[in-house]
């Protein structure tokens, strides 16, 4: 009976005495203690997921502790591998109990308790908005009756009130954590990522490696359409819980969430086999996801600069599409996991003409008659031949700005996505001369190192190293311009002027001319082409 007075008296004052600390560091043992009552444990403990590097982080022991146990642990972490509860979604998060002589006591639990001098042991969840923020943990000595359901139901309220707390001082002082964390899976975000890889990058000369493994939900968009935006968030926190476990099994791991349907988890010095399996592991776990979603996986690894990137940016944003590509390529081939080379460098570009003509007739053939939608054919079939970092179709309406209608929707793993690779983003082209000679049936290029000044500006900015364009003027009030964006993993683009030109004049011209003429494809496309 007196421990249920002790109860009622830690569930009444709570809230009150919650109220009083601003701060997680003074929240945590006000909360340890709390809770040693709640659930009349010998010993209690409150922890925080790190879902980024999938483990948990204890923050304070209160009560009866082993000689190892500290009340305020410096580093004091458990792998989410280990103990499955913990990488359960808000949504399926619930409390766990169990005795030592358990069979639902895994290996590692079991270890635990016995370290502790503990029999028995129980684990509620504290969610704070979408996600699993932590965990109140508790344990009894063998003297002790093992915990109940009855036990568990009162700690879940306890964990309730403690949730709504940590939600307030979070909301007040965690602004730089939140820039980089996911909100909807609690994972680590973009930005994470790139100043993870760019800190890797920093230095040219670069000591051990990192890996990276690109992962993109299949038909995520049938699955919102068909069960709702809610079942589709659902699906992408299970996701989350599946890179949180993969990270929590590699030390100095990130797991992240790039943005819509893809994730990605960073591997630091681990081996070409760590990488593949980590990246094959994670899409097999990813079978039990619910409503019939799978993973494709990529991945790609680094000990220098992927393609000699001149800076730490492009070396990031190369390293990612390395493993993009590789996600694409095992989707293309119906495998869960796969990597790919970058693209061969040539010394004669013009070796690959004869099979990119093949390619690109073959889809404006079949684009229609929109003008708009043949400069996008071409565009999509010269930015796979070279591998590109991404494109644009732009039009110019007399002396107007220049706006995109059309951009690569596919690669957006990128970290800094050109500002003319988004639909509806209109420039100035009075201020960049190469592209104004293009829009009047020209063609631009430039690299970081080469060309007009502000064309090279706008690739240091967004982190491509090489553009090329082609223009044509269709009446005297409107013109357009096909842009490809090249990067470390690109292929070289400066070969491919004078018949990206040719095919941006053919698709303007409209597909009755490829079969004008009973002379072969290419004979076409060389006829058009500039001297």
């Amino acid at each position: 009976m007196a421990n249920e007075d002790a109860r009622l008296v830690a569930l009444a004052e709570a809230g009150r005495r919650f109220s009083t600390v601003g701060t997680l560091d003074e929240l945590a043992p006000v909360a340890a203690e709390l809770a040693l009552d709640v659930l009349a444990a010998s010993s209690a403990s409150i922890g925080v997921l790190e879902r980024e590097h999938g483990i948990l982080r204890v923050l304070c022991n209160v009560g009866e502790l082993a000689d190892w146990e500290e009340e305020r642990p410096t580093d004091e972490t458990y792998r989410v591998a280990d103990f499955p509860q913990l990488a359960a979604s808000a949504e399926d998060a619930s409390p766990w109990f169990g005795n030592l002589g358990d069979p639902e006591v895994g290996p590692a639990h079991h270890e635990l308790l016995e370290r502790m001098g503990m029999r028995s042991s129980s684990s509620v969840p504290i969610v704070v908005g979408t996600t699993v923020w932590g965990q109140i943990g508790g344990a009894r000595r063998a003297h002790l009756p093992p915990f109940s359901p009855a036990d568990v139901a009162a700690c879940e309220a306890f964990a309730g009130i403690l949730g709504a707390a940590i939600s307030r001082i979070l909301e007040r002082e965690d602004l730089q954590a939140m820039a980089y964390r996911d909100p909807l899976t609690g994972l680590a975000n973009r930005r994470a990522v790139g100043d993870r890889l760019e800190a890797f990058f920093h230095d040219p000369a670069i000591e051990g490696s990192i890996g990276a493994v690109v992962c993109d939900v299949n038909d995520l968009k049938a699955i919102n359409d068909r069960f709702g935006h809610d079942a589709g968030d659902r699906l992408l926190r299970e996701v989350a819980s599946t890179l949180s476990t993969a990270a929590g099994t590699a030390p100095g791991s990130l797991a992240a969430r790039l943005g819509g349907d893809e994730f990605c988890l960073l591997l630091a010095d681990a081996s070409e086999a760590d990488v593949r399996e980590a990246s094959e592991r994670i899409a097999v776990a990813a079978e039990g996801l619910p409503m019939g979603a799978e993973l494709t996986c990529g991945w790609a690894r680094a000990t220098e600069r992927p393609g000699d990137a001149p800076s730490a940016t492009v070396a990031a944003r190369a390293l990612l599409r390395l493993a993009d590509a590789a996600q694409h390529r095992a989707k293309r081939t119906s495998r869960r996991s796969s990597t790919v080379p970058a693209a061969p460098a040539t010394d004669d570009p013009t070796q690959q003409h004869p099979a990119l003509v093949e390619a690109a007739v073959a889809q404006l053939r079949s684009a229609g008659g929109d003008v708009a939608e043949r400069l996008r054919a071409v565009a999509t079939v010269v930015g796979h031949h070279v591998q590109a970092g991404g494109w644009a179709v732009s039009r110019r309406i007399g002396t107007g700005l220049l706006e995109s209608i059309s951009h690569d929707a596919e690669r957006g793993v990128g970290l800094a996505p050109a500002a003319v690779a988004v639909q509806g983003v209109q420039v100035d082209p009075e201020n960049y001369p190469a592209t104004l000679h293009a829009l009047e049936g020209g063609t631009l290029h430039a690299t970081l190192g080469d060309g007009d000044p502000a064309e090279q500006a706008f690739l240091a900015s967004f982190g491509y190293e090489e553009i090329l364009g082609a223009g044509v003027r269709t009446d005297p009030g409107t013109a357009w311009l096909v842009e490809i964006f090249g990067d470390a993993v690109s292929a070289p683009l400066g070969g491919h002027a004078a018949l990206l030109r040719a095919l941006v004049e053919l698709a303007v011209a409209g597909a009755d001319q490829l079969v004008s003429s009973h002379r072969p494809i290419a004979e076409v496309v060389v006829a058009t082409s500039p001297d």
